[in-house]
């Protein structure tokens, strides 16, 4: 008997983007498989005059990842209705490979001496790298933990110099990595869903060229430290739109490249990102292991402002998993390390933090631990400093303030804060901003009959629908 073959995983992107579409019925829903095919059947017979048959037996099976590869007329159809500029935005591709970061080979090639590669880094590894980015499948749950330990044990691999290829020379490698400033600092006012496409292609066109480049060791190390950046920072996009396997990929990916070009607060910065991740949507034990062995394995180089901000995400780490003690001694090791800040000797990626953002993971974390009275006064102080450009933090923000409050049991001020939270997350493609808001929706429905409650449900559902949970 033949063994069977891998199983399928589902087109997550396909149906994500279905879901974002509201109903042509007018019901305020998300657009439903049959309101889908039926669109894309309609698209089809006015671009081409002739009719033909989807239906939701047919998307049923793109979502489910029975068919990646529609015929040409199909795919069209659905980037026309669903308003993808491409193919991979929806999860259509050809070959075995990620339909997020096409470059490579369609078969991933193993690294030698594990991720973090062998004694050089070499074409072989840069290949490497891209077929690791390249793979769609899951990854285990022992990757992350078993990536950290060697990150801090194996010594970086020595670069070799790159003799075939176009030129890149230090002037470009610097362009490139003010190329990953620039669209972090975009981060600052879009969300995942809006930036994720952008830092792809900017991360694909990168990878491709330390694979195919000729490059000096010390412009390799610059070019290996900008892909870190932008697989760190296409892991935060990625983890904002809720592509969480995708995430973990950019992240661990990027550790590879940071580790080579030796720059250890990079990597400790995109593990540490990964367990910020953990924590929120994975098993906490694991996001603490991570947080701590991030801090740790970059503390001796990393600037006051880097280790302050990895000593917050164990601070987080430790939130979620319910630990008070070690909790509040991180919180108070992230002021200690922040008194010594010196912007003038920070990396660019740290720009944001601030002792603003300081008080607001404080206050989550108390928020965490249901410690309100604390919690609401950081908050509080914090956000009326922030305006609404910055629409998805203050979202997120306003959303732990809201969920302090009902915890303080003041739920007049709790459903105002929401109301305003509610708005501020329309503007911006999070998911995690959604969640939030959903979640705050759950914490406020006991308390309906409330008038603050109600108009603040009744906004809700006119803009997102009902509550999943009824």
């Amino acid at each position: 008997m033949a063994a069977p073959g891998p199983a399928k995983a589902p087109n997550d992107l396909l149906r994500r983007a279905r879901l974002r579409m509201p109903s042509p019925s007018g019901s305020g829903r998300a657009m439903s498989r049959q309101e889908l095919a039926e669109a894309a059947t309609a698209w089809l017979f006015a671009d081409t005059g002739r009719e033909f048959r989807l239906d939701e037996t047919y998307i049923g099976k793109l979502e489910r990842g029975e068919h990646r590869w529609p015929n040409e007329r199909y795919r069209a159809a659905l980037r026309a209705v669903l308003g993808a500029a491409f193919d991979a935005d929806l999860g259509f591709y050809t070959m075995r490979g990620s339909p997020l970061l096409v470059v490579g080979s369609a078969t991933p090639v193993a690294p030698r001496g594990g991720l973090l590669g062998g004694a050089s880094w070499d074409g072989a590894s840069a290949e490497a790298l891209a077929a690791f980015l390249t793979d769609d499948r899951d990854l285990g749950p022992e990757e992350a933990l078993r990536l950290s330990h060697e990150w801090r044990v194996i010594d970086p691999p020595q670069i070799v110099e790159m003799g075939a290829g176009r030129r890149v020379g230090r002037r470009l490698a610097a362009i490139v990595t003010e190329r990953a400033d620039a669209l972090r600092r975009m981060d600052d006012f879009l969300g995942g869903g809006d930036m994720h496409d952008l830092v792809r292609r900017e991360l694909r066109v990168t990878v491709e060229m330390v694979r195919g480049a000729a490059y000096s060791e010390a412009t390799g190390k610059l070019l290996l430290s900008a892909v870190g950046e932008l697989c760190q920072l296409a892991g935060w996009v990625a983890s904002d739109a809720a592509l969480h396997n995708q995430a973990e990929r950019y992240y661990l990916g990027g550790v590879t490249a940071a580790h080579a070009a030796q720059d250890n607060p990079l990597a400790a910065n995109l593990l540490s990102s990964l367990a910020y991740q953990k924590a929120n949507v994975a098993d906490p034990r694991e996001a603490v292991l991570l947080a701590s062995s991030a801090y740790h394995g970059a503390k001796t180089t990393a600037t006051a402002t880097t280790r302050a901000l990895l000593l917050e995400r164990v601070a987080w780490a430790n939130a979620r998993f319910g630990d008070p003690q070690a909790t509040l001694r991180a919180l108070g090791e992230v002021d200690d390390a922040y008194a010594d800040t010196d912007p003038g000797v920070d990396p660019a990626w740290v720009y944001w933090l601030n002792r603003d953002e300081i008080d607001v993971m404080a206050g989550r974390c108390l928020t965490q631990l249901r410690r309100p009275a604390r919690a609401i006064g950081l908050l509080a102080a914090a956000v009326d400093r922030y305006d609404d450009t910055h629409a998805r933090e203050l979202s997120l923000y306003l959303s732990w303030l809201a969920e302090a409050h009902i915890y303080d049991g003041n739920i007049d001020e709790a459903a105002h804060i929401a109301a305003r939270c509610l708005m501020l997350s329309t503007a911006v493609t999070s998911a995690r901003g959604t969640e939030r808001v959903q979640l705050i929706r759950q914490m406020l429905a006991p308390h309906h009959g409330n008038a603050a409650v109600d108009a603040f449900a009744d906004r809700a559902a006119a803009v997102l629908g009902p509550h999943p949970t009824g």
